[in-house]
């Protein structure tokens, strides 16, 4: 026993400096700095802490970030001023963009170019309400807390068709319960240990060993979020769309109630513009026995999302028109660039203008 006792307490004291030495030198998310900028939440799991501040610095960026008193990451305001018209765009964490400064994000981009050159009075404020690790059902509770209270004449849900379906159904229970299923104590333990690896660099590590590590020994399997672009359609991700279409259906009538319109804007994988990236993941999913269809989850996204019944911006042709447009995402984060950024912000622009969301 005390030979047990004496190895864990050397395990544990190797874990502590490991974590320790990693959070002070690899700049990654589960810093606790970073994690700082968020608190928990009953419903939606977590939310941005309004006041909060951190920089993050990776080897790749440096970037300050500010949480308003909103609870977004966005410059403080007030009521809204009776010739402002106010864009309130939600996503994930490519709406959010911690890779870029606030200025150069595409919400801060489409908000400049909305207001150049204007000759009435009118003046346009696009809001960034994007939040690390939201997918479709987090979003629509987000909107019914946070949100709408923002007094949004225009909404646009930023779909990150990578991994939305597949995180749309591990998110259904916080707005589908099941009752026969309910098990308060193991729902706990299980958010508790998600929340210890995120926020953990060695369990973080560790992870990605094990799944190396499996791999090699076994049969390889695709990640989750590839199953949403493989060949034949795997009833998880049917189940997905289902998913995701309601809470948009949903963000759709709260918006409409609140006087305001809504647009879609389906936000494509890295691997979608990278050559090498797509035959790398192609090979992985080949040696599983399957398919990878480069463009299936844009696709099945915007068939999906046809019954909202508002208008979908896809800007993958745009990107693909771009001069290098691999350069337009980071290589480690697989986030958008800065250029990134100002090439979607034209494409927003123009497809606004061109369906009349904005004069």
């Amino acid at each position: 026993m005390k030979r047990a006792v004496t190895i864990l307490i050397v395990l544990a004291a190797e874990f502590a400096l490991f974590e320790a030495g990693l959070r002070l030198h690899a700049g990654t998310e589960a810093a606790p700095e970073f994690q700082a900028l968020f608190a928990q939440d009953d419903r939606i799991g977590h939310v941005l802490k309004p006041g909060a501040s951190a920089r993050f610095s990776t080897v790749e960026f440096t970037t300050d970030i500010h949480i308003n008193g909103a609870g977004v990451r966005d410059d403080d305001f007030g009521s809204k001023p009776p010739d402002e018209r106010r864009v309130v765009i939600l996503g994930d964490s490519l709406v959010l963009a911690v890779q870029v400064p606030l200025s150069d994000t595409f919400a801060k981009h489409l908000e400049r170019r909305l207001n150049t050159g204007r000759r009435d009075r009118l003046r346009y404020r696009v809001i960034n309400a994007g939040v690390q690790g939201y997918g479709p059902v987090e979003e629509r509770l987000f909107f019914e807390k946070v949100a709408s209270k923002l007094e949004p004449d225009l909404v646009i849900v930023g779909v990150y068709v990578g991994n939305d379906a597949i995180e749309a159904v591990d998110s259904a229970p916080k707005i589908h319960p099941d009752p026969a299923s309910v098990d308060e104590a193991g729902d706990r333990a299980a958010q508790g240990l998600r929340r210890l690896v995120r926020r953990s660099i060695v369990l973080q590590i560790a992870r990605l060993r094990a799944q190396t590590l499996a791999a090699r020994l076994g049969t390889p399997t695709p990640e989750r979020p590839l199953l949403t672009y493989l060949a034949d359609e795997p009833d998880v991700v049917r189940r997905g769309l289902e998913i995701t279409a309601e809470c948009l259906e949903q963000i759709r009538d709260e918006a409409r109630r609140a006087g305001a319109t809504i647009a879609i804007l389906l936000l494509p994988a890295r691997f979608q513009l990278d050559d090498e990236d797509y035959r790398l993941l192609s090979g992985i999913v080949e040696g599983a026995g399957g398919h990878l269809d480069r463009d299936a989850a844009s696709t099945r996204f915007d068939a999906a999302l046809q019954r909202v019944g508002v208008p979908i911006l896809d800007p993958l042709a745009v990107f693909r028109r771009a001069v290098d447009p691999q350069s337009l995402y980071f290589e480690t984060t697989a986030h958008l660039t800065p250029r990134g950024h100002e090439v979607l912000a034209g494409a927003l622009y123009d497809f606004l203008v061109d369906r009349r969301l904005v004069p």
